[in-house]
């Protein structure tokens, strides 16, 4: 599953996701603070290691630039190559955080990776 836009790649007008340790340090030392201006809090539910996968459940919570209050639950899947960080998978609830983020319609839906022809749409009702 992948989503087709993320809500920080809607608020921020970027990729929906970083590749390379430059563009994850720009959202982290810049464009991070574009989005959550105060009170940033995370809430650590659990660490679990298995070889070379580390995955932390957490919760955050920050004041958002528009004012208000953000909440969400996070999952990050954090693989290892060589005792470094290789690839990290982030999961969260996209709809709510687009809301938090002062966003009027749904993020985009979650679609499924697939292979082959794009389905076909369905028929009228």
């Amino acid at each position: 599953m992948t989503a087709t836009s993320t809500s920080t790649a809607t608020a921020l007008g970027g990729p929906s996701h970083m590749v390379g340790r430059d563009a994850i340090t720009r959202f982290l030392a810049v464009d991070f603070h574009r989005l959550f201006v105060a009170d940033v809090s995370l809430d650590f539910r659990g660490f679990y290691a298995d070889g070379d996968v580390v995955v932390v459940e957490e919760t955050m919570t920050a004041t958002a630039a528009g004012g208000g209050t953000y909440r969400n639950d996070y999952c990050f899947v954090f693989e290892l190559r060589g005792g470094r960080i290789h690839r990290v998978r982030e999961y969260l609830d996209t709809a709510a955080g687009h809301r938090m983020l002062g966003g009027s319609a749904p993020a985009q839906p979650v679609t499924r990776e697939r292979s082959g022809p794009p389905p076909r749409p369905a028929a009228p009702a």
